[in-house]
């Protein structure tokens, strides 16, 4: 199976985390992608901090090596229906999650892909969307 990282992954494999480091091990970067929302919002954090500090340099030179290394998966026409229709049946349950979540699930599902995140409480109600976390 393909994965793609949602936000907390990525920012993880940004802060160095062991744990996520030692399961992207087990992948070939082919195997590992993003889609846009998450590269929007690590770039909203990033925009955040001092541009001048250590900090920020040390962060964004992460970020540019992870893009270097992995795809950033499209949002096709084909995720845009399937977004519509997680966020239907989510409110229909009465279990929204954030938009962000929701359209990083629908892109990694229209490309057959399953998500790798800490965040397993809310991709979780996502129906069949395969998760992984570390």
């Amino acid at each position: 199976m393909n994965w793609v990282l949602d936000t907390t992954a990525f920012s993880g494999f940004m802060r160095r985390d062991e744990d996520l480091l030692s399961l992207f091990k087990r992948y070939r970067p082919g195997n590992i992608a993003t889609v846009p929302p998450v590269v929007a919002e690590i770039e909203f954090g990033l925009q955040r901090l001092d541009m001048n500090s250590k900090k920020y340099l040390l962060l964004r030179a992460q970020q540019e090596k992870l893009l270097g290394l992995i795809a950033v998966l499209a949002w096709t026409p084909d995720a845009s229906r399937r977004f519509g229709k997680i966020k239907f049946d989510l409110a229909s349950r009465g279990e929204l999650i954030d938009d962000f979540d929701i359209a990083i699930a629908a892109i990694a599902m229209s490309h057959q892909c399953g998500v790798i995140t800490a965040n397993v409480r809310h991709f979780s109600r996502v129906d069949r969307l395969q998760i992984l976390s570390w």
